[in-house]
């Protein structure tokens, strides 16, 4: 199949790779080291990645469900310290060595030459064998001026099948024309071909020079069987029978070469893993460089297996992650990053890592002006918070650990200046977060917590909007006054069913409105707002009946106090009920329309018509099915189906 890479580093080429799916990331990394050599830059360092992820040289195309005519970033290696040295290096050492910048290991130069020459040697050989074709071509016209004339007949046939199968290729272009895909076949069929004919050349040839020296040419006189036909035939087979004794031989060594694809030699290099103690000596007292290479390789350790991840924290792994992860160098940074996210999957590794203050390194790092950095500590802490064991006793620990100290200032400040992605992975932390009980108080009792969710809320990306939303709702539970102090989240949440049309954020929101609602102060300006009408208007066209119940609620609201109710027939909110009311999704809808209308038109105020304390709640209880799923409440400290980051 075919796939396609992207550099910004080369904006006007896209490199094209010819791959299978169960070839390795280690292959594509090899076809785009030979692209860069025809260039003159083998030495550019860089990394794949594909739909936001990162790609590990020792997996399969079909691991990260690459599939045709995909698209590949090339993402190049960080350059911003390729010229500052390690004092705490040179101090150990005798001699300054400057040598940082970026290039390709000499095992994998190495090998990358091996490969060219081997491609060099194939084309050197195609182009012998084309001109052996030639003479091939003038010995088989020549075999009717022999004797044996009638040998034209396979002689020919063989000179076809060498011109017409024989495989082009150029190192550069590879291969081309319409049998490629038979070069094994051809080369099996020539040769045997070749052989045979081989074999008859030498027979026509031994029984011709017989014949000539039996007859003797007395005199030199050339007649009978020392004709100069017979003479020319014996000639003649004794050159073809070396011709095809040689296309023979290149027929077999192209044999071998056809076997040698692109990445066989290079991908063994790029794969291939060293002892992890020597990794750790070299990410302990390596230079700047050294320390680079090491991080990477810890990182790709780390995926390739549990059994990896336990070597590496036996030998200190962690301690060696964190100090790197500390390095002055942003490449270093990322693979550390990288690594000790790979590590946390295991609960016991997670367990330790939390025990020994882990999590404040990686909360600093969401204040990284390294973007990359900031969104693989963000991945990081969310694998610390999300659920990954039910059973796992020390996961309220854990989550308290991110929040400690200024663990919750730093997911709100990278809330504000991250990448989308990071952005959804920021959100749904603290949507697993909201959902401790403990946790939910006690980022209810901060205004930080409600603004970070609040700047989410304007965010492009539909999956963190609804992150922020579902914490938002979650942290009213504890504190709908600290929610309704958020003067922005109004607007937002009235522009909402303007931007978007996803019903699911629709419900949510207008869940939100109806803290809006009960609070006196905040009615006001929730009538105040021009948008109102129109907002409700979309929410009640749902046909959804949690939501037409919660429009029909909110609107209600509004007629508990004279100012706002007069406000609300002027925007003609009565217009929203009798709607709900002659399209209602159930009876419940209905019957709650039908009260907001009758409180609508009465003169007086009249609290009998208020729902009651029950039907609230069960409303409560079913928009909250809907939203997180039927083995989740509101209440519960249980990981909601929809908060996994992608």
């Amino acid at each position: 199949m075919i796939i396609y890479v992207e550099n910004k580093a080369f904006p006007f080429r896209t490199f094209v790779t010819l791959v299978d799916p169960t070839d390795k990331i280690a292959r594509v990394r090899a076809h785009l080291l030979h692209s860069l050599h025809e260039i003159g830059r083998e030495d550019h360092q860089f990394r794949l990645r594909f739909k936001g992820q990162y790609l590990r040289d020792a997996f399969y195309l079909e691991d990260y469900d690459i599939g045709e005519n995909a698209v590949i970033k090339m993402v190049p290696m960080s350059k911003r310290n390729d010229s500052v040295y390690d004092l705490k290096s040179l101090t150990s050492s005798t001699t300054l060595n400057l040598d940082l910048g970026p290039g390709q290991t000499e095992d994998v130069k190495s090998a990358l030459y091996r490969e060219l020459k081997g491609f060099c040697f194939r084309e050197k050989l195609i182009s012998d064998f084309s001109g052996l074709m030639y003479m091939h071509f003038l010995t088989a016209c020549l075999t009717l001026l022999t004797v044996y004339w009638y040998s034209f007949s396979w002689t020919f046939p063989l000179f076809l099948i060498g011109v017409i199968f024989c495989p082009q290729f150029t190192r550069i272009g590879g291969y081309v024309g319409n049998y490629t895909h038979w070069k094994f076949v051809f080369c099996v069929v020539y040769a045997v071909g070749a052989m045979a004919t081989l074999g008859v050349s030498l027979y026509y040839s031994a029984v011709q020079w017989m014949s000539i020296v039996n007859h003797g040419c007395k005199d030199w006189v050339f007649v009978d069987e020392c004709s100069h036909k017979h003479v020319f035939t014996a000639i003649f087979f004794s050159f073809n029978a070396l011709l095809l004794l040689g296309a023979a031989i290149i027929v077999a060594i192209l044999f071998f070469n056809f076997r040698l694809q692109i990445g066989d030699y290079i991908e063994k290099f790029l794969v291939q893993e060293r002892d992890i103690e020597d990794v750790m000596k070299a990410a302990r007292n390596g230079k700047l460089k050294e320390k680079r290479t090491a991080a990477y390789e810890l990182a790709a350790m780390a995926a390739s297996g549990d059994d990896n991840k336990f070597r590496i924290v036996a030998e200190d792994g962690l301690d060696v992650l964190l100090s790197l992860a500390l390095s002055s160098d942003d490449s270093t940074q990322e693979h550390a990053v990288e690594a000790i996210e790979e590590l946390l999957i295991i609960p016991s590794i997670q367990d330790n890592f939390v025990e020994m203050g882990g999590v404040k390194t990686l909360t600093a790092l969401l204040r990284s002006e390294n973007s990359k950095v900031m969104q693989e500590a963000a991945s990081a802490l969310y694998t610390i918070v999300s659920e990954s064991d039910e059973h796992n006793e020390h996961k309220g620990s854990n989550q308290s650990a991110v929040v400690a100290d200024h663990g919750i200032d730093d997911l709100a400040y990278a809330s504000n200046q991250g990448t989308i992605y990071c952005q959804r992975t920021v959100a749904s932390i603290f949507l697993e977060l909201a959902f401790n009980r403990d946790i939910r108080a006690q980022l209810a009792s901060r205004n930080i917590p409600a603004q970070a969710m609040t700047h989410l809320c304007r965010s492009n990306d539909p999956e963190t909007q609804r992150y922020a939303l579902q914490t938002l709702e979650l942290l009213a539970i504890e504190s709908s006054d600290m929610i309704c102090a958020q003067e922005e989240l109004l607007d937002i949440l009235l522009e909402l069913p303007l931007k978007t049309m996803d019903e699911k954020l629709y419900l949510i929101a207008g869940k939100i409105l109806l803290y809006y609602a009960e609070n006196k102060d905040t009615c006001k300006q929730l009538v105040e707002n021009p948008s109102l009408k129109e907002s409700l208007t979309i929410f009640a066209r749902t046909q959804n009946a949690v939501l037409q119940k919660v429009v029909a609620k909110v609107i209600f609201c509004t007629t508990e106090h004279k100012g706002i109710k007069s406000k609300a027939k002027q925007i003609r909110l009565d217009k929203v009920l009798g709607y709900i009311r002659d399209n209602a999704a159930d009876r419940e809808a209905w019957d709650m329309a039908d009260q907001g209308l009758q409180a609508m038109n009465c003169d007086d105020d009249n609290l009998s018509t208020l729902p009651t304390l029950s039907t609230l709640e069960k409303l409560n209880k079913m928009g909250s099915k809907e939203q997180f799923g039927s083995k989740t409440s509101l209440g519960s400290d249980v990981k909601p189906s929809g908060s996994s980051s992608d």
